[in-house]
């Protein structure tokens, strides 16, 4: 998969496959004069730690949200399939296997691409016909020749990487909470809070460097009552006045519990004519009926590819 997965056309092939009912089923399965499949079950994939990144160690930094593999048999893409999954594979004997884990792009299942940040799976595998032969869950890490963590908030440290706009450090309206009945990893997430007849605000991101335009992903993990907005802001040049423009805004999922999402943020970098340095902000926004709005995040990551 190209390192331009993410562009805006990619996206579009990508929706416009999805629509046309191709992009799970590839036609490369049944290829070929062999008429009696070999299948192989994929039950999955677990984020492990990788060393060679530092705050990998931290709890919480192996959040997921893989719903996918993306296979292929001697480098040929077969499909993709829902976890956990049994492929049909029109060769037997000695083949390559390899599985990438995939995701959906801004929480869509219509947008869904392998990740390119995480390692896939590689191996040969003797495939018999009619026989199935069991992966069992992959363990997978973060790419460490790949992946740069601009950001990397855990909350876990005594300083975040995000202040409210107009406000000092210590007024900051995005706080540590230490509730064990809301904390999932490690011993804090962070929280927002907006009461009915309070002004919204912005929570803004340290400065971000970044260069290389093929990738640019926020992670992020919430669970909220209210809806809250996630944007980018950053100069068209230097002369410009900053722009703050709206990447997607996230509902509520107070019932679900917990939940991930992979922010794809090269759309509204590139109206912003993509500048080398930029933010990102968090806005909570009011909902009818809610009187005291609620927000928790964690391991909020904007990753992207080395800088050229």
């Amino acid at each position: 998969m190209s390192k331009k997965l993410f562009s805006n056309s990619c996206l579009t092939i990508i929706l416009l496959a999805f629509v046309f009912g191709i992009f799970f089923v590839s036609c490369n399965e049944f290829e070929g004069d062999q008429q009696t499949p070999s299948f192989i079950y994929i039950k999955g994939f677990n984020m492990v730690e990788n060393p060679a990144i530092p705050q990998s160690s931290t709890e919480g930094f192996q959040t997921s949200a893989i719903t996918d593999a993306w296979v292929y048999v001697d480098n040929i893409y077969i499909g993709t399939y829902s976890l956990p999954c049994k492929v049909p594979i029109l060769k037997k004997g000695n083949h390559k296997i390899e599985i990438k884990p995939g995701i959906k792009l801004n929480g869509i299942s219509l947008t869904r691409s392998d990740y390119p940040f995480y390692t896939s799976y590689t191996n040969t595998h003797n495939l018999k016909e009619l026989e199935t032969d069991t992966i069992e869950t992959m363990d997978i890490t973060y790419r460490d020749d790949w992946s740069v963590f601009a950001i990397s908030e855990l909350f876990e440290n005594s300083f975040l990487s995000f202040k409210t706009e107009g406000l000092l450090q210590d007024t900051n309206k995005l706080i540590k909470c230490n509730n064990p009945d809301t904390v999932e990893w490690g011993t804090y997430c962070g929280a927002m809070y907006l009461g009915a007849n309070e002004t919204t605000y912005r929570v803004i991101s340290d400065s971000i460097n970044c260069n290389n335009k093929s990738t640019v992903v926020m992670e992020i993990d919430y669970w909220c009552n209210i809806p809250f907005g996630i944007g980018m802001t950053g100069k068209t040049s230097s002369a410009a006045q900053a722009q703050y423009l709206n990447v997607m805004t996230l509902n509520p999922n107070d019932g679900k519990g917990w939940q991930k999402v992979y922010i794809v943020l090269g759309k509204v970098w590139s109206q912003l004519s993509y500048p080398e340095y930029f933010r990102v902000f968090l806005t909570p926004l009011k909902k009818d009926g809610v009187q005291n709005g609620w927000i928790y995040v964690d391991n909020i990551k904007i990753i992207h590819y080395p800088n050229n």
